[in-house]
């Protein structure tokens, strides 16, 4: 009678009950999916027990009772269990294409996992899936619930991708078509504009030192004094019975030719912006559809250029910078008096082009 067989690995185990002792003869071979690799080349296994295995593939009629070491690859959905086996390849049938790999070693360190997965296929935790082994029963309900799982989440993942294109889309051409629009119909001016009483500008007749000023000069009475580099004193008479504004330079100050002293506005003057701009740019103002002006807060309101001012920056010669006036749509609060604002000149805008434009203008305010 056979003596019942014990794991060398574990002296102190349990015997195999008679079912699961290494004799080939006393072992069905399963056909649990597997790959057998054996000096560098691959066979499909169709057939394992826990004491042999049966391949097939291009067999070497030199292999007949070599003994090697046999990887068993297990291949499951996303990963994969490997056991190395000392084998005796047998029975090799070059013409069919088959062998039998009996292990030589039975009670190896392989031998629970082995026995584990052949169990597991017995009961049915484990199913063969094509080339790849599946846990759990494959019924036709689950799968077709598991399709459609995966349908629903490629559709929303699908259409999750697609509106994230879309909006790209959408930014990439709004960002094309706002610089597009800025490069041909706005011109920035370099030069801030200032918020100023709309009035008279009194500024220095000569190049030199302001000697004498006084802002609260009656009509007739000197307003200020400048002495000029060749020692004249050159005054200045105030012309009228207004808001006096001084636009910088003090008592003391030395000034050039032509430089700003005095903003004069009546107390009810309506508030324009001031700036001097590069003759260059006179054509840009003569022909803009308007001025946007941004101030440092964030607003910004949009304004025309003065005729008159822009006639006389026209008649300017030889002067780098010429002042011009800009009389603002919507009106000022005095509490602007002296902000500065940013200036853009915006060209005039076909009329096809329009409607495009203002809802730019409503997504970047």
């Amino acid at each position: 009678m056979d003596q019942p067989f014990t794991d060398p690995q574990q002296p102190n185990s349990a015997p195999f009950p008679p079912a699961l002792t290494p004799v080939r003869g006393e072992h069905a071979a399963l056909n649990l999916p597997f790959v057998a690799n054996i000096d560098g080349r691959q066979y499909r296994g169709t057939g394992l027990s826990l004491v042999m295995a049966e391949i097939s593939g291009l067999m070497d009629p030199g292999l007949e009772g070599a003994q090697r070491l046999v990887r068993l690859v297990f291949n499951f959905n996303g990963f994969a269990v490997t056991l190395d086996v000392m084998a005796r390849i047998e029975r090799i049938d070059r013409a069919q294409g088959h062998a039998t790999v009996v292990f030589s070693e039975p009670a190896g360190k392989h031998l629970p996992q082995l026995r584990h997965m052949l169990n597991a296929y017995i009961a049915g935790d484990l199913v063969a899936l094509g080339e790849v082994i599946g846990v759990g029963a494959i019924l036709p309900t689950p799968i077709k619930a598991a399709k459609a799982a995966t349908a629903r989440g490629f559709g929303l993942r699908r259409f999750l991708g697609g509106t994230a294109l879309l909006a790209a889309t959408l930014v990439l051409v709004g960002v094309v078509g706002i610089t597009a629009y800025n490069r041909a119909f706005t011109v920035p001016l370099l030069a801030p504009g200032r918020v100023d009483f709309d009035g008279l500008t009194l500024a220095s007749v000569a190049t030199g030192q302001i000697d004498y000023i006084n802002p609260q000069a009656a009509p007739g009475q000197v307003a200020f004094s400048v002495r000029s580099v060749s020692g004249d004193l050159l005054s200045i008479a105030m012309p009228c019975d207004c808001v006096v504004q001084l636009l910088g330079p003090g008592l003391g100050a030395t000034v050039q030719a032509g430089e700003p002293l005095m903003a004069l506005a009546a107390p009810d003057a309506a508030m324009v912006i001031t700036t001097q701009v590069p003759a260059a740019t006179i054509l840009d103002l003569a022909f803009a559809d308007h001025v946007v002006l941004r101030f440092q807060d964030g607003s910004q309101i949009n304004a025309t250029v003065d005729p008159q001012s822009l006639r006389s920056a026209a008649s300017a010669r030889d002067m780098a910078l010429v002042p011009v006036r800009l009389i603002p749509q919507s009106p000022l609060a005095a509490t602007r008096t002296g902000a500065l604002a940013a200036l853009t000149i915006i060209k005039p805008i076909p009329a096809v082009l329009k409607p495009i434009v203002a809802a730019f203008d409503r997504i970047g305010g």
